[in-house]
């Protein structure tokens, strides 16, 4: 089976690694061997990160994936979130070179007990991951130690990590923060913050976003920077849609987070370039326990990357893989009708209700275009699932809001 995959034309102008597409690098993990080094980045600070490279590559200049761990600010560090080590692990066979970052974290009684005081604890994060950044610019500008492609850059996280970079990768300015983030973000060296490696460019290339959130769906725009994106509707700790973090837990309950729910509409009216995969009913980060879940994510994140790395090439499948179709859905939210547009032939389709009640289902569907008469279903929030033709092509299941 033969994918192609267009990326906007903003998204190839900025690439320069295509040509490295040979021989199944960025899909197949081609290399058997990984090397892990670890080096202090923010020399202000005493951040380390872990670097895995691919053991005997040869390339001059490779796209690079900086992920932080998750642990809500509070704990945890670059060596125990599972989700950020295999990532690692597994783009680094595939000919990334990918990093696993420590950040500042703060105590739990600081953090639960003073609103402005987690605001300010998530800035210091910011800051920091902004920094990781600017060591591998300033690596390939003086000793090209990592020989990483400066305009391949990807970032994200699992749960808090992943709050980090989305901050990173969407605000813009510090005029288009909230008073209260503004000066957290202000206090901590101004925008591009303060943990080292002053002078260089943060820019992004895209986000990868695993349960994390923005304050403000507002931060994204048209023209904002592409993400994948996954979470599960029942995530108690990072609200799938707008609401507190942890509960609303002590100061938190003045806190907003804004998680997929809310963000995947503002990205299809905004026309961000995007991926997403919505697991219905699981609370946090369910990928870090279901191996099933983590390959799904594993091959979203996969295809999403390549399409940059790679723009334009066709990749021929091998048996044992999977990978994550392009589906689209429209209008959403939906009146009379929904149409499901995908780039594979589908199987099934089921319509779930926040319930977990199938109340619409197709089968032995052979089409890459249908559409569901939704003039009957109650207004609400609704799961679409779809099951592909193609047994090697992993299901979706997105939202739709039906008016």
């Amino acid at each position: 089976m033969r994918k192609l995959y267009l990326l906007p034309l903003a998204a190839i102008l900025f690439n320069t690694a295509g040509a490295q597409c040979t021989n199944g690098r960025y899909w197949d993990e081609i290399f058997p061997a990984v090397n892990k080094t670890t080096v202090t980045y923010s020399t202000v600070y005493g951040q380390q990160m872990d670097i895995y490279q691919p053991a005997g590559d040869t390339l001059s200049a490779r796209p690079l994936i900086i992920l932080a761990h998750g642990g809500s600010f509070i704990s945890g560090d670059r060596t125990d979130d599972t989700t950020i080590l295999n990532l690692c692990q597994r783009f680094a066979q595939r000919g990334y070179v990918t990093v696993s970052i420590d950040y500042r974290i703060m105590d739990a009684a600081s953090f639960l007990s003073n609103a402005d005081s987690a605001i300010d604890e998530v800035a210091m994060a910011i800051s920091d991951g902004k920094a990781a950044i600017r060591f591998f610019m300033n690596d390939r500008a003086t000793t090209n130690t990592y020989k990483i492609d400066t305009g391949n850059i990807y970032a994200g996280g699992n749960s808090a990590g992943a709050v980090l970079y989305m901050h990173v990768g969407y605000i813009d300015s510090l005029g288009a923060c909230p008073p209260g983030i503004a000066a957290a973000i202000a206090s901590n060296g101004g925008f591009e913050g303060n943990s080292g490696f002053p002078g260089y460019t943060t820019k992004l290339n895209a986000v990868i976003n695993l349960a994390g959130a923005l304050n403000e769906t507002s931060f994204v725009h048209t023209g904002s920077r592409p993400s994948v994106n996954a979470q599960g509707t029942a995530d108690a700790t990072v609200p799938y849609n707008c609401g507190n973090p942890l509960g609303g837990f002590g100061a938190l309950s003045t806190i907003t987070l804004c998680g997929l729910g809310a963000l995947e509409p503002v990205y299809v009216s905004s026309s961000v370039y995007h991926m997403s995969h919505i697991f219905p009913g699981d609370g946090h980060v369910p990928w870090s326990t279901d191996p099933v879940k983590f390959n799904t994510v594993d091959s979203m994140i996969k295809v999403f990357l390549f399409n940059f790395v790679c723009p334009g090439v066709v990749y021929t499948e091998v048996k044992g893989a999977s990978f994550v179709p392009e589906l689209s859905i429209s209008p959403n939210p939906a009146v009379n009708e929904v149409n499901i547009n995908s780039s594979e032939p589908m199987r099934d389709i089921s319509i779930i209700d926040q319930t977990g009640r199938v109340i619409y289902s197709l089968t032995g569907l052979n089409s890459e275009n249908y559409q569901v008469n939704t003039a009957d279903f109650i207004r609400g929030v609704y799961f679409l699932k779809v099951l592909f033709r193609n047994e090697l092509v992993a299901p979706v299941v997105k939202q739709i809001v039906v008016e």
